[in-house]
Formats: C-alpha cells, sequence, structure tokens
C-alpha cells in the first residue's frame, strides 16, 4: 500500500449504498438510509507537490508504473469510501492526515473490523475503530466482514455501511414502517396463527411509537397499516383475524381524533401560560385539525374506511360523526385565531419591556381584550375572556419572573434586587388599577356589564405582589443578619474585651443560623411561582426563625455590651448593631445600651473627680513623685478627652438629656485637673536643694556594707531623683528653675563616670565570687595586689574631679583583666582535669559490644589487645593530667608557704578523682561483663561465645555420645580470668603527687585499694555464679537430643534384613521412607544455632552427623522401593490394556450397550483416579533416580512408554465413546419413536375412555365394574409398557416425566371404580330393606348408613363436577330421595297413630292399604306414593303423639277416681283398675277426653 503521508488525487464518484438482500448492508439499529454523497460535499484532494522529491538525486525521482497504478487504485478506494460517507459538514478540508492514516489502516489490516466516523465537538471531525464513549449526533461506519480484504470490486460484498442520527424515535418509526413491518407483511412463510398474534402487537407497538414521534411536534398522525392495501375490501372482510387488527387501528383513530377534539384550550395550556401562548394554541389546533382532515381524504384511510363499511363494523358511524365534527371546530380555531391576534403585536412589544416600562403599555391592551370581547363570535364567553384576563395576569407575572434574578436575591445582591422587586410591585399594582379603571367605564356606558370574575384575574397577581414584599423582606434580612450589601460582606467587626471572641462567635452563630435558615427558603422550589404552597412553609419558618434570631440578636447586644468598659467600646458597639435598629425590638435595646454609655462615662466623669481628690499618694513606679503626679493628672485628662471625642463624632445618636449633663461634667473635671498640675510644679520648685553641687564630693567608691569583700558605688541618689524629676517636667513643658540647671548640664559627664565606675566595682566583684575560701588561698597574693590598685578611688577621687578620674578607672580595669584571666586559667584547668577523670572512667577495659561471638579461644585474644589498646589511651589522659596540672602550678610556683600549702591540698584533691576515675573503669568493666552473662534483670543476655554441640564416640566400638565443643569448664576458665588482667592493666599508674612533686605520700598503689573494693568484689562473684548457672542450662540442653538416638544407636542391617521378611505394602514402605524423610527433617528444623544465656550453640556438627545415618537408613529402603515401583507400573500397564480392549468392543444389544456405558462411566469416571497412579509412578523412579539405584531396562521401557500408552487409553476411551454414543443414538431413536408412539395410544385410550366409559345410570353397577376391570388391565398394561420405555430413555439419561394422561386415565378410573362400588353397595341394601315390614325397619341404622354413602358420594361429585358423570348425579339423587323417606317411616311408625289416623293417611292419599299386613313393605309405601305426602304424614302423627298424652292424663285421673271410689290399697286391685282406666280413656272420643279432663279438674 502507498505511504500515507503521500498526497493524492481524489476521484469524484457516486454509488448508492448496499442493500442486499442477505442483510450485510442492511443497518441493525437507529440508522439512516445511506445516500449518496451530498453535491456540496466536495470528494476531491488537491494535487500538491512534494519539495522533497526535487532535491533527491536523478536516479531517485522516476516512480515505476506498478507504483502508480497502486496509488491511483488506493486513491479509488478512498473515494468509495468518501462516498459512501452520508455525514452533514464534511469539506475536503476536513480529511486531515490522522483520518487518512485511519483509512488506510482500516483498508490495510484486515483485523480492523469496525471503521467510525462521527462528529466531534472539539475537534471535528473523528475517525475511530471503537464506538464513540459520548453521545453523538450523527455518525457513519463502516463495518468489515470477517478476515475480508477490501477492494474496489468487492466493496459491496465485503463491507456493511450506514448512518445513524441522535432522532431515536423517528429512526425507530422509519424503521418499523419502512423495513420490519414491510416484511412481516408480504411474507407467506409465517404460520398464520404466529402472524396474526405478532402483528396485533407489531400494530399496538407501531401506534404508540408513530403517537410519540408525532406528539413532540405537536401534531396528530393516523397511522395506516401496509397489509390492509394489499387486498381488495371484498378480500379482507373475509379474514377475520385482520379485519380484528383494522377495527383495533379505527379504534385508536378515534381515540386519537376524540382526543384532539375535546381538548379544551385552558386545561391544555396550564394556568402560567399567556395570551401569546394562547394565540400558538389555536393555531396549532388549527393546524392539526387540517392535518387530521387532510388524512381523513387520503386513500389509505378511505381503504380502511370502506372495508370497515363494507363488513358493518360497530366502529364506522362513531368515527364518522367525529370527522364531520373536526370541521366545525376548525372552523372555531380560524376565528379565534383572527380576534386574538390582535394581541400578538401588544403582546410581543410588552414582552421587551421591563416591569418599569410596561405600565403605559396595558391601556391599550386592556382595550384589545374588550374588542375580542364584544365582536367575537366564539370567544366572547364569560369565562374565556376571565381566563383571557388572566393569561395577561400571568404574562405580567412572567415578564416580572424574568426580571427577578433570585439568585441574585440568596447570593447578597440587596439593593438591587429591592429595586426590582418595588418596581415589580409597582407594575401589578398598576395593572389592577387600570382593570378596575375600565371595569367602571364599562359598567358605566356598556349595556352588557362587566361581569368577569375578578378574583380568579387577580389571584395570581394580589400573590405575586405578596412574594414579593416577602422577598424584599428576605433582602433586608440580609442587611440585617447577614452583612450583605450588593453580593459582598461587610468587613466583620472586631469585639473587644475578654469576651470579643466569644461575641464574634455568637455573632457569626446567628450569621450562620441565618444563612442556613436562607439557604433552607432558597432551596424551595419554584419559589416565583405563586401556585407552589411550599414558600408560604417555608417563608412561615423563615420568619419564625427570624424572630428567633432577633431574640437571640438581643441577647447578643446585651452580651457584647457586658464587656463594655468604656464609652468608646461602647459607641463602637452601638454603631455596629446601628443597622439593626429598623427593627422596633432591637431598636429598644440599642436605646437602652445608649443610655447605659452615658452613663459609664458619666460614673468614669465620677471616679476620676474623686481620684483627682487623691492624686498626692498615686504616682507611676517608672516616674518621680512630683512629676509622676503631673503626668498622672494629664492621663486622667486624657482618659476623657478621647471618649468625649468620640460622643461628639457619633452623629447616630439621638440628642438626650443625660447627654448635655456629661458635657458639662467633662467641661468642669478637665478645668479641675489643669489647676492641679500648677499646683504640683509649684509645690516641687519650692523644695529643690539651692546648694546641690555640693553633694558631688565624695569618693567615688565604698566597701559594701551588706558583702564582705565586695565594692559598691558612692553616688548621690537626691541628685539621681532630681535629674528624673527635671526631665518629666520638661516633657510637660514646664521650664526649670535657673538654680539647678547647672548641675543638670552636667548630667551626661557624670553618667559616663557612674557607668564606668560600675564596671570597675563588677569586673572585682566578679573575681571575688568566682573564688571559694579554699581557692582565696591559692589566689590571695593576688588579690592585695589588685586591692592597693583601687584604694586611691576608696578616698581621694570624689566626683567633682575632673580629669584624674578616667586615668584610675582605666588602670584598675587592666590590673582586674590579668588576675581575671589567671582566675580563668584555673577554672578551665579544673574543667579539664574533670574531663580526663571522666574520659579514664569511661575508657573500659571489657569489650561486650553484644553482637560479637567468640570462639574457642578468640574472647580470651580479643580482650588482651583491647585492654592494651585501652592501657595506651589511659596512659595518654593521664599524661593529660599531669601536664595540665603542671601548667597551673606555673602560676603559683612564686607564691609564698602559704600558697604553697594551699597548692598540695588542692593536688590531693585531684589525685582522689583519678582513683575514682580508674575504680569506676573497673566497675562499670565488669559490669558489662556481667550484664553479657547474666542480662541486666529485664532482658536475657546475647550470645557472647560460640560453642558447638558434636557427636563424639570416645572409644572405638562404644556408643556415640553428644557433646560440647569447646567444653564448659574451659569457658569458665576464661571469664574468671578477667578480673586478674583488668587489675594488672591498671597497676602501672602513679598518684600525681609523686609524679609533680618530690614528696612521697605513703599511700597504698591505687590497684591494690581498687581490687579490695567491696562492690567489685560482688561483681565478680556473680559473674562466676553466673558461669555455674549457664552451664547446667547447657546440660539441660543436650538432654533433648535423646529423642533422636535411634538414628544413630540401632543396627541398620539387622533392621533392614527383618524388615524385608515382613514383606511390607507399598504404602507402608512409603511410609516407612517418608518416616526416615521426616526425621531428617526434623533434625533439620531444629535450630541450628540457639542461644542459652551468654552461650551460642552451634548445632551443624551433630545435624550433620544425624542427616548422615538418615541418609544410610533411605540407601536402605530405597533398594526395597525398585522392586515396588516395578510391580506397580506392570500392574497399570496391564490395566489399561485389557481395559481399553473391553470398552472399544461395539454393543450389540441394550445389555451389552448398558454394560459397555457402565464401564465407559466408569473410566470416564476414574480417569483422573487413573491418572493420579501415573505422577506416583514417576515420582518413585524418580526418587530411584536420585538416588542412583539400578532399575531394570525393561521396567524403564514400560515407564517410558507410560505416558504415552496413558494419552492412547484416553482416546480409545473417547473414540470407544463417540462409537457408544452412536449406538446410543440408534437405540435412543427407537426408544423416543416408541416413547411418541406409546404417548398416541396413551391419548387414544384416554379418549376411548372418555367416550366409551360407564358414565351412563342405564349401567348396571356390576357390568360397570366388570368394564373398569377391563379398563384398569388396559392400564397396567399401559404403565408396564411406560415402565420399560422409562427406563431405556433413562440409559440415555433422558428424564420422561410419568404421562399425564395414564395418572389421568388411573385417577379417574379410581372415582369412576369409587361410584359404581357405592351404587352397588347402595342396591344391595335397597334389595335388602324394600322387603322390610314397617314394624321391624330399623330407620336409624338405615339413616347412618344412608348419610355415610350420601357424603361420599357427595364428596366425589364435588371431585368429578368437570366430568359430568350422570352415574353419580343419578345415585347420589337415590340416596338423597331414600333420606327424605327416613321421617316417613318414623311417622308412620308412631305408636300414638291410631286408626283414625291412619283413616285420614288413607284419605290423603286416596288409597287404601292395611298397616298392620305383612305384605305392607318398604316398597310398598314407595309404590303408594307417601313419600310425596311426607309433611301431611307428619302432621297426622305429631297430631297422634299430642292425643296420646292427653289420653294417659286422662286415664291417670280416672284410675285416681276410681281408686278413691273404691277406697282400696289391694295391689292387684289397683292394676285391675288401672287398666280399666286405660281401657275407658281409649274408647272414649277425644271430645269425651277433653270434657272428662276438664270435669276431673273441676272436682
Amino acid at each position: 500500500m502507498a505511504d500515507p503521508r503521500t498526497p493524492r488525487t481524489g476521484r469524484s464518484s457516486s454509488s448508492m449504498s448496499k442493500r442486499s438482500i442477505s442483510g450485510k448492508g442492511r443497518s441493525k439499529s437507529k440508522l439512516t438510509s445511506s445516500t449518496p454523497v451530498p453535491s456540496d460535499l466536495s470528494t476531491e484532494v488537491p494535487e500538491l507537490t512534494d519539495e522533497k522529491t526535487e532535491e533527491e538525486p536523478v536516479s531517485q525521482v522516476p516512480i515505476s508504473d506498478t507504483q502508480e497504478e497502486v496509488d491511483s487504485y488506493t486513491r479509488r478506494l478512498k473515494e468509495t469510501f468518501k462516498k459512501h460517507l452520508a455525514l452533514s459538514g464534511i469539506s475536503k478540508e476536513s480529511w486531515t492526515d490522522e483520518i487518512k492514516r485511519a483509512l488506510d489502516k482500516f483498508i490495510s489490516d484486515p483485523s480492523v473490523r469496525l471503521l467510525i466516523v462521527y462528529h466531534d465537538p472539539f475537534t471535528s471531525p473523528r475517525v475511530d475503530f471503537t464506538m464513540p464513549a459520548q453521545v453523538v449526533e450523527q455518525m457513519s461506519y463502516f463495518i468489515r466482514t470477517e478476515d475480508s480484504i477490501i477492494t474496489e470490486e468487492s466493496f459491496e460484498s465485503s463491507v456493511q455501511f450506514g448512518s445513524m442520527k441522535r432522532g431515536t424515535t423517528e429512526g425507530l418509526l422509519r424503521l418499523m414502517i419502512g423495513i420490519h413491518a414491510h416484511q412481516v407483511t408480504l411474507s407467506i412463510t409465517w404460520p398464520e396463527i404466529t402472524k396474526n398474534n405478532y402483528c396485533v402487537n407489531l400494530h399496538r407497538f407501531v401506534t404508540n411509537v408513530t403517537d410519540s414521534r408525532f406528539q413532540l411536534l405537536g401534531s396528530t398522525v393516523l397511522y395506516v397499516p401496509l397489509e390492509a392495501l394489499q387486498h381488495c375490501p371484498e378480500e379482507v372482510i373475509k379474514n377475520k383475524y385482520l379485519m380484528q387488527r383494522l377495527e383495533m387501528v379505527m379504534i385508536h383513530w378515534t381515540r386519537q381524533i376524540r382526543e384532539v377534539l375535546n381538548a379544551q384550550e385552558m386545561g391544555e395550556m396550564g394556568d402560567s401560560s399567556g395570551p401569546l401562548e394562547e394565540i400558538s394554541f389555536w393555531k396549532s389546533r388549527f393546524a392539526d385539525l387540517a392535518s387530521i382532515s387532510q388524512q381523513l381524504q387520503k386513500p389509505g384511510v378511505c381503504h380502511i374506511q370502506e372495508i370497515l363499511r363494507l363488513y358493518n363494523s360497530f366502529y364506522i358511524p362513531q368515527f364518522s360523526k367525529l370527522a364531520k365534527h373536526i370541521q366545525d371546530c376548525s372552523l372555531q380555531a380560524q376565528s379565534n385565531i383572527s380576534f386574538l391576534s390582535l394581541l400578538k403585536e401588544p403582546c410581543e412589544e410588552l414582552a421587551l419591556l421591563k416591569p418599569c416600562e410596561i405600565a403605559p403599555k396595558l391601556a391599550h391592551i386592556i382595550k384589545l381584550i374588550r374588542v375580542i370581547w364584544v365582536n367575537s363570535s366564539y370567544y366572547n364567553t364569560r369565562d374565556r375572556i376571565t381566563a383571557l384576563f388572566g393569561k395577561m395576569s400571568n404574562e405580567i407575572i412572567r415578564l416580572c419572573c424574568r426580571e427577578i434574578s433570585l439568585d441574585r436575591i440568596f447570593q447578597g445582591y440587596v439593593i438591587s434586587s429591592k429595586q426590582v422587586l418595588n418596581d415589580c410591585i409597582q407594575c401589578c399594582l398598576v395593572w389592577k388599577e387600570l382593570y378596575l379603571y375600565t371595569s367602571q367605564l364599562h359598567h358605566k356606558y356598556s349595556s352588557q356589564g362587566w361581569s368577569l370574575n375578578e378574583t380568579s384575574i387577580f389571584a395570581l397577581v394580589e400573590a405575586f405582589v405578596q412574594r414579593c414584599k416577602d422577598l424584599t423582606e428576605v433582602c433586608e434580612c440580609q442587611q440585617q443578619f447577614a452583612r450583605r450589601e450588593e453580593a459582598e460582606q461587610l468587613q466583620l467587626p472586631c469585639f473587644a474585651g475578654r469576651q470579643g471572641l466569644e461575641v464574634t462567635q455568637s455573632l457569626l452563630n446567628i450569621e450562620a443560623t441565618f444563612d442556613k435558615n436562607l439557604k433552607a427558603l432558597g432551596s424551595v422550589k419554584d419559589i416565583l411561582n405563586v401556585r407552589n404552597t411550599a414558600w408560604h412553609d417555608g417563608y412561615s419558618r423563615f420568619r419564625a426563625e427570624v424572630k428567633d434570631l432577633e431574640m437571640m440578636m438581643q441577647n447578643l447586644i446585651s452580651s457584647a455590651f457586658e464587656t463594655v468598659n468604656s464609652v468608646e467600646e461602647g459607641v463602637q458597639l452601638l454603631d455596629v448593631f446601628q443597622h439593626l435598629s429598623a427593627r422596633e425590638a432591637i431598636r429598644r435595646t440599642i436605646d437602652r445600651k445608649m443610655m447605659d454609655v452615658y452613663t459609664l462615662f458619666s460614673t468614669k466623669l465620677s471616679v476620676l473627680n474623686e481620684v483627682l481628690c487623691r492624686i498626692s499618694s498615686l504616682t507611676p513606679a517608672q516616674m518621680p513623685q512630683h512629676a509622676g503626679q503631673a503626668h498622672w493628672a494629664r492621663a486622667l485628662r486624657t482618659q476623657i478627652e478621647r471618649p468625649m471625642e468620640v460622643l461628639r463624632h457619633a452623629y447616630f445618636l439621638p440628642e438626650v438629656s443625660s447627654g448635655e449633663e456629661v458635657h458639662v461634667a467633662y467641661a468642669k473635671l478637665c478645668q479641675n485637673l489643669d489647676e492641679k498640675v500648677r499646683k504640683i510644679f509649684t509645690e516641687w520648685s519650692q523644695s529643690l536643694d539651692r546648694q546641690c553641687l555640693s553633694s558631688l564630693d565624695q569618693p567615688l567608691m565604698i566597701r559594701c556594707q551588706k558583702k564582705a569583700g565586695l565594692l559598691d558605688i558612692n553616688f548621690n541618689k537626691n541628685l539621681l531623683k532630681m535629674f528624673n524629676e527635671i526631665h518629666y517636667w520638661d516633657q510637660l513643658m514646664f521650664e526649670i528653675p535657673h538654680y539647678v540647671t547647672d548641675v543638670y548640664q552636667r548630667r551626661e559627664e557624670l553618667h559616663n563616670l557612674k557607668e564606668n565606675v560600675l564596671l570597675v566595682v563588677k569586673e572585682y566583684n566578679r573575681i571575688i565570687t568566682a573564688l571559694n575560701a579554699d581557692e582565696m588561698g591559692l589566689f590571695s597574693e593576688k588579690i592585695r595586689f589588685l586591692n592597693k590598685k583601687i584604694q586611691p578611688g576608696l578616698s581621694k577621687l570624689h566626683w567633682s574631679t575632673k580629669g584624674t578620674a578616667n586615668v584610675f578607672i582605666n588602670d584598675c580595669r587592666v590590673h582586674a583583666n590579668k588576675v581575671q584571666l589567671m582566675v580563668d586559667e584555673y577554672k578551665a584547668a579544673n574543667l579539664a582535669v574533670c574531663k580526663l577523670c571522666a574520659q579514664i572512667s569511661e575508657l573500659l577495659l571489657v569489650r561486650v559490644d553484644g553482637k560479637t561471638v567468640y570462639g574457642d579461644l578468640e574472647f580470651q585474644e580479643d580482650q588482651q589487645n583491647h585492654q592494651h589498646s585501652q592501657l595506651l589511651r589511659l596512659q595518654a589522659a593521664h599524661q593529660d593530667m599531669v601536664n595540665v596540672m603542671a601548667r597551673v602550678y606555673a602560676t603559683f610556683h612564686t607564691d609564698g608557704p602559704e600558697v604553697q600549702q594551699h597548692w598540695m591540698s588542692y593536688m590531693e584533691k585531684m589525685d582522689r578523682m583519678v582513683e575514682d576515675a580508674f575504680r569506676v573503669n573497673i566497675k562499670r568493666s565488669l559490669q558489662e561483663l556481667s550484664k553479657a552473662i547474666n542480662g541486666d534483670g529485664k532482658n536475657s543476655p546475647e550470645p557472647l561465645f560460640s560453642v558447638e554441640v558434636v557427636l563424639k564416640q570416645h572409644t572405638p566400638g562404644s556408643t556415640a555420645q553428644v557433646d560440647f565443643s569447646p567444653t564448659l569448664p574451659n569457658v569458665a576458665q576464661i571469664v574468671n580470668s578477667i578480673d586478674g588482667q583488668l587489675i594488672n592493666t591498671i597497676s602501672g599508674f602513679k598518684r600525681l603527687p609523686d609524679l609533680l612533686t618530690r614528696q612521697n605520700l605513703q599511700k597504698k598503689p591505687m590497684y591494690k585499694i581498687i581490687e579490695q573494693d567491696e562492690e567489685i568484689c560482688k561483681i565478680q562473684a556473680a559473674i562466676t555464679a553466673g558461669m555455674v548457672t549457664n552451664a547446667s542450662h547447657l546440660q539441660t540442653y543436650l538432654k533433648t537430643w535423646d529423642k533422636h538416638r535411634e538414628i544413630w544407636e540401632i543396627e541398620k542391617d539387622i533392621f533392614i534384613q527383618r524388615y524385608q521378611r515382613l514383606n511390607p505394602a507399598v504404602s507402608s514402605f512409603d511410609s516407612d521412607i517418608a518416616r526416615y524423610t521426616e526425621v531428617a527433617n526434623n533434625v533439620q528444623k531444629e535450630e541450628t544455632v540457639l542461644s542459652l544465656q551468654c552461650v551460642l550453640l552451634d548445632c551443624s556438627p551433630l545435624k550433620f552427623s544425624l542427616l548422615q545415618h538418615c541418609n544410610e537408613w533411605q540407601s536402605k529402603f530405597t533398594q526395597l522401593l525398585s522392586l515396588m515401583a516395578s510391580a506397580k507400573l506392570k500392574e497399570l500397564h496391564s490395566f489399561l490394556q485389557e481395559n481399553a480392549l473391553r470398552v472399544s468392543q461395539p454393543p450389540q444389544t441394550l445389555v451389552e450397550l448398558v454394560e459397555s456405558l457402565k464401564l465407559l462411566e466408569n473410566l470416564q469416571a476414574d480417569l483422573s483416579k487413573i491418572e493420579s497412579q501415573i505422577p506416583p509412578i514417576h515420582e518413585q523412579f524418580a526418587i530411584l533416580e536420585k538416588y542412583e539405584v539400578t532399575v531394570n531396562p525393561a521396567v524403564l521401557e514400560l515407564l517410558e512408554a507410560l505416558s504415552g500408552e496413558w494419552v492412547w487409553f484416553q482416546q480409545v476411551v473417547i473414540d470407544s465413546d463417540i462409537m457408544l454414543k452412536k449406538h446410543k443414538d440408534t437405540m435412543k431413536s427407537g426408544l423416543i419413536l416408541s416413547s411418541e408412539e406409546f404417548k398416541k395410544k396413551t391419548q387414544g385410550a384416554l379418549q376411548s375412555f372418555g367416550t366409551s366409559g360407564p358414565f351412563s345410570s342405564g349401567v348396571t353397577p356390576d357390568s360397570a365394574l366388570k368394564q373398569v376391570s377391563e379398563l384398569r388391565t388396559q392400564l397396567e398394561a399401559l404403565m408396564e409398557e411406560e415402565g420399560s420405555i422409562r427406563r431405556g430413555l433413562t440409559i440415555f439419561k433422558i428424564e420422561q416425566a410419568p404421562s399425564k394422561d395414564i395418572l389421568a386415565l388411573e385417577k379417574d378410573l379410581d372415582y369412576l371404580q369409587q361410584v359404581w362400588e357405592i351404587s352397588q353397595q347402595w342396591e344391595a341394601l335397597w334389595n335388602e330393606w324394600k322387603g322390610g315390614q314397617l314394624a321391624f325397619l330399623q330407620t336409624e341404622v338405615m339413616e347412618n348408613t344412608a348419610q355415610t354413602m350420601f357424603k361420599r358420594l357427595h364428596s366425589l361429585s364435588r371431585e368429578l363436577k368437570d366430568k359430568q358423570w350422570e352415574a353419580v348425579d343419578f345415585t347420589k339423587s337415590r340416596i338423597e330421595q331414600f333420606k327424605k323417606i327416613i321421617p316417613l317411616i318414623a311417622d308412620l311408625r308412631n305408636p300414638a297413630v291410631r286408626e283414625r289416623h291412619w283413616d285420614q293417611i288413607r284419605q290423603e292419599v286416596q288409597q287404601s292399604f292395611d298397616p298392620n299386613s305383612p305384605d305392607f313393605t318398604l316398597e310398598k309405601i314407595v309404590s303408594l306414593g307417601l313419600d310425596h305426602h311426607a309433611e301431611r304424614v307428619s302432621d297426622i302423627s305429631g297430631a297422634a303423639s299430642k292425643e296420646l298424652s292427653i289420653e294417659q292424663t286422662v286415664g291417670s285421673a280416672i284410675l285416681i277416681a276410681l281408686c278413691s271410689s273404691h277406697n282400696t290399697e289391694d295391689p292387684l286391685r289397683l292394676s285391675m283398675l288401672k287398666r280399666e282406666g286405660e281401657s275407658l280413656s281409649r274408647g272414649l272420643g277425644s271430645e269425651v277426653m277433653f270434657e272428662g279432663s276438664e270435669m276431673i279438674s273441676s272436682e
């Protein structure tokens, strides 16, 4: 491919986008149809000249013909892409080098399958190989088919292209109607039911998308389905489903038109629209109605109307009526537009004005609305004119809302926002005034009257005015509580006093609370919408919070004034809070605080008057008495001048009577203060000494009386006081008396002399104070010489002397400096000796750093080397000390014996310091060693000695033992010898007097004294005890290795021979080898290096010996391992060969298939298990190879072939699986075919059962049960066949559910059998009961039996309510009829029934019968039809029971009467009389019985 950077000449061409039937060139989403490149979008690229080619050698300039052809071909291919790029705004300048390179890559690289070209808002256009991450307005895409090469000839077949735009709904609608609906309609391959169902949903979806698409444009479009236009009406009406879909479309059209016609302008436009929106609404309504009228005339709509009219559809008349109504609505809309257009120009002009400019235009608009009201035919109703005025109010509110910036209000632009709000309020008020004025004129001159609803017109206006007032108050609150002007917060006032920070914080808290409330108020949505009730709640809360803030602000003002101690502070606070005085409650608090300020100043004046009375006792500490009092008085006046000045400049304070009183008191106090100052000056002038020069005639210095040996300056203090008084009176601008002027003029000279004398005194006193009593003895001669030099200053030289005093002072200072140098040198020598002694005490003779661990004799050698090096340093330090002492002695060697005696005492003191330094050195050295041995009491000691743990065999043939090297006694001997070495090291140091003088002090050497030191001896004893303790710990540690004794104590050959005779299993063998490996690992895990107290044990020699024993054990076992591994390998080889042969045999029967499948399943399940056996075998042989064990070559061949054999075995399993699957599919197909036939058989059996089953009542129970038995036999055969098929399918892992038909048939047979068994039982019982005589019928048993059987049948009837089996209802009705006979039988068997009652029953049934006859059975009762007269029989039986009761009562009475008449108590006689009474009572009629009973009762 040509270099993409080389310019190409474009070639214009035109081609339509690819639209193949296969769909490769069709867009898959919301796309626009690819069209040719517009004519204004040039695709030619200007030809450029490459300047570099002109500079190249001539031999390189020519280009071959092949290269030119390739470049020309590439340019043509690029032009092909450009032609199919459907993006607006693409010019030839847009094709940058980056885009060209991306296009070249897409053409040349088959792996790049997607090319996206789109407009980027920053770098338009843009080319990517992936979908853009952001949403783009329009986009073109090119999709390459997989692994295709794009050429000019194959472009149409190898590239799918298209474009997409952002209008998703429009694109979707175009795609559905233009492509999808067309293909579905014309398709003849779809099943009819599927196509009908799909078309219903398709039309429903497309109608919804059409509504969504055009509702955004405010128009109504009727969706016409394509399938209705493909056939003539006569053919369409034959398709019921198509007609239903067309009626659904007609219903949707009707709903669309009804919605347009019923749209009320008031409801549609909303309550916040204005006159311009009203005009726009009627124009849109007219255009929509006109559009619908045009659509109703289109052929598609007319065609569907004709189809439905021919079909006599119910929806045609309603649709036609709505279509006619559209014309009337269009005329109304056109008329309203013509009148409302009068308001268009004034309202448009009004929309450009500000609220302050609107008022002059409103009168004209009101007149135009009145013209519309009077002249319009449709718009002249009261409601519409009221609404029009309301819309005008909305427009005014909208214009005001446009000017009101809530952001500026809540951001603190208070002044400008208040001005805008006031303009809006005035505009609304003017609008209402003009309306009322016009309505009054109309009432006055018009006959119609102004009958509009003023409340609805101005309700929003009045609410808006109140809203503006609320916002104005919000602005004022920001000024008062947030210190805001025009978005800037005024500077926070500074509050002084101890509560200043607290008051400031409280003010900030108030402001923060206000900001929080303001923010909460500002968060109310749609504040300027007066219909929004949320503002009232938010503003009410805001005002309540502001009330709380007022109270908080009053408390804050009171709190701020609590710390006010001055008028300035009070006036400042009044100024700070003055802006809050607009609020009445806060203003009252401010007035009270103003009076407090005046009271405070008045109190201050009173206090100053009191101070003035006792000013003689008040003098500043830094000032003299008289001038201090004058300054105090002047300061008092200054205190009241500033507050008075502040009050005078406080213009905001009102004039009150207390203010005038304060001014008068102030003037009087100022006058008193001035008089007091003049009086004090006069008194001081008179008290001055006129002979003050005589006080200078006294010596310069004197001896200090409080501290012996020190000097003090001798200057007259009265002169100092006078100089101080004059200085401060001069500041007050008073004239100094003449008789003190001379002395005052010498004040600088005297001051300098005084300072120089003070230097001499300080230097002398510094020398004396630097020396103690002993040192004063050393420097006694130097001090006496210095005293002689300063003696003139104590006696001869006076302050009045001129000239000689300076020479004396210089001489004294020179000699004082010399003595001071000697003292400094002496002090430095002392410090140097102390430092050297400290150095000696720190140069320890034992080196134990806590990191170094010493071997066999390394510790002793290292300590000796360290002691030698430290000895050199100690000797150097000791020699430096001797030199220092010698230099100091040079200062005093010429002094007398007294000084020499003091020098000897000083030298002995230094010698004791040296001795203590060496003692500390030895002590600390041994302490370091003791710390290394025993630790510091908190932490264990660090390792110091390294000791090896070894396995030793003391004599040949004996058992080896664990021991230490070096031994513990050797280590203890080395440590215990350190003390003597240290004493020996310092034994060469002599005492200082022996070195610096010739005298011998006869003292013991230092090393002997140190050696006998009690503390050093204790430390040495602790070291010895620590070594003994450490030895016991080490011996205890040796016993921890006893657990490994068997490694070196057991005889290996004897054990292996016994182990071999046991013939262990492979697992046991492996575990034994692993055990010794574990033993070796355990030995390795043992700490090789560990520390016990100060000893670091090295166990590596012992571990090495133990590992050697473990290796010997492993070498014994690896010989047996070779035999075991070879056997396992041969066993696995045989297993693979045998099973591969078995599983690869083709099955001939289903049993063989099951066995083969089971074997295959087992092998597949065990593949991982079998494979897991291979790595252990390799590991076993790897272990043998690792230990260089010789293995049989044949076994090695099997081992090498094991992996290949395993791969072969897996392939055999795979091949067998494929082979068995083929056989399985063959047998499976047969079983599935059998299963399908079985399903048909079961369906047929179920249908046969449903048609020929014994469900009729005409079938006898025995024949029905026999038929049920035969059906159950067939069912069992079907179930057995189903079980066989399911078992066969289970082999193929096909889970077939039990046949629902069989289950249903089985359930129905069970129910049917129960029904006929109940019917059979009832038949048998009826045959038993129908021949029974009336007197012997067991009605209770019969009733219980019938009830039980009836319940069973009733339960079955509920289960079988959908079956409609006649036998169930028939049997149930028989039992139910029998249940009705049971009460009849009970009535007939009533013992109270007499013959007369039977006569009544015979007369009722109109038949004769004998109830006592043997043939009067249950069957006879039913045949006579007595069950039809059960109610009458029940009444007769009940009457008989009552009569029997009366008879019994009468008979008892007769018996009593007979007994009374016969007067007998004989039982026999009583029985006879009773029978006689009963017979009499039975023989009497009912009337006689009643009469008898009455007679008896009367007697």
